[in-house]
């Protein structure tokens, strides 16, 4: 009981959709921008208590001091490595709140994840935050291994599945294994059965989920992000992770090259669409850009106490 005890200090919370400038679409975060001092299990309560749909980002003290920040992800049910929304969304916040600042230009930290630092940037335009954008790892790509049982899987007949393009897996930080469709008609015709998501790789217990998608033209995608029950998240809206591996899966099959940025379009079948910008830098490395916009805030007060937050009976 006690590692879910509220601190004795009002701890700021809030909700900010993601990849997107219109509220109630895009990917909402939970954001928490004091999370020093708070314990795990309380983390986990508070990620169930503010967001239904996917991650919290706790913005925490770095214990490196070769970095600024350091940030930590919750879902409802367990802590993942990495999200690119909840990232965009905590950068937005530190914005807002003056502790980033700018007035014409780009402002770049460092932030510690459990992937490794990472070097995010947050542009200003007039003095207010326009665009942020994450620096993810060296992209890798790997054949899927259940490539066979990807239609079953979205529950399509095989026929909607693109000839040109192989089922593949990719990551830029997270794993996640790439399905291409032949048209958006299909894409909304998806009945995932989440169960068997793993079977796609099963040796990797790193996979994050699959991500069917289909082109809408040659330099944008329109796709869905689905993931293993062991997530707590049966889809996400808009997924930056995956949209910067999904750039290194299409480099991988010949459809873009280092040059070219990809608009990743998601969420729309869901009523909550967004973009996310990709491109390749000059190290090789892929960068996600997205905006963002604040829903609320509040405060979850010191007496507030476990049993009262519905915690537990």
């Amino acid at each position: 009981m006690e590692s879910l005890l509220i601190p004795d200090r009002q701890l700021q919370v809030m909700r900010v959709n993601a990849f997107t400038t219109v509220p109630f679409t895009g990917n909402p975060a939970g954001v928490v921008p004091e999370g020093d001092g708070l314990s795990d299990d309380l983390m986990l309560a508070i990620a169930g208590e503010l967001n239904d749909i996917s991650e919290t980002v706790f913005i925490c003290r770095p214990e490196s001091s070769e970095a600024d920040i350091k940030l930590r992800f919750f879902t409802s049910t367990t802590e993942v490595d990495l999200c690119g929304h909840a990232t965009v969304s905590a950068l937005f916040a530190l914005g807002w709140l003056g502790r980033i600042q700018g007035r014409d230009e780009t402002k770049w930290i460092v932030a510690e994840t459990r992937v490794g630092k990472l070097r995010l940037g947050l542009e200003f335009k007039a003095g207010e935050p326009g665009w942020a954008s994450m620096e993810q790892l060296a992209p890798e790509v790997h054949s899927a291994p259940g490539a066979a049982l990807a239609a079953d899987i979205l529950g399509l007949p095989l026929s909607s599945l693109s000839e040109s393009m192989d089922v593949g897996c990719a990551s830029s930080g997270l794993w996640a294994c790439f399905v291409p469709l032949k048209h958006i008609s299909d894409l909304q015709r998806v009945e995932i059965d989440s169960e068997r998501i793993e079977l796609l790789w099963p040796e990797n217990d790193d996979l994050t989920g699959v991500y069917p998608f289909v082109f809408i033209d040659k330099y944008q995608t329109q796709g869905r992000f689905f993931s293993p029950p062991k997530y707590g998240i049966v889809e996400d809206p808009v997924t930056g992770t995956a949209s910067g591996a999904l750039a290194a899966y299409l480099m991988s099959q010949g459809r873009l090259t280092a040059a070219d940025q990809l608009t990743a379009r998601q969420g729309f079948e869901m009523g909550r669409g967004g973009v996310v910008r990709v491109s390749c830098t000059e190290n090789g490395n892929i960068n996600i850009k997205g905006q963002a916009v604040p829903v609320w805030e509040g405060v979850l007060s010191s007496k507030l106490t476990a049993r009262r937050l519905g915690l537990r009976p």
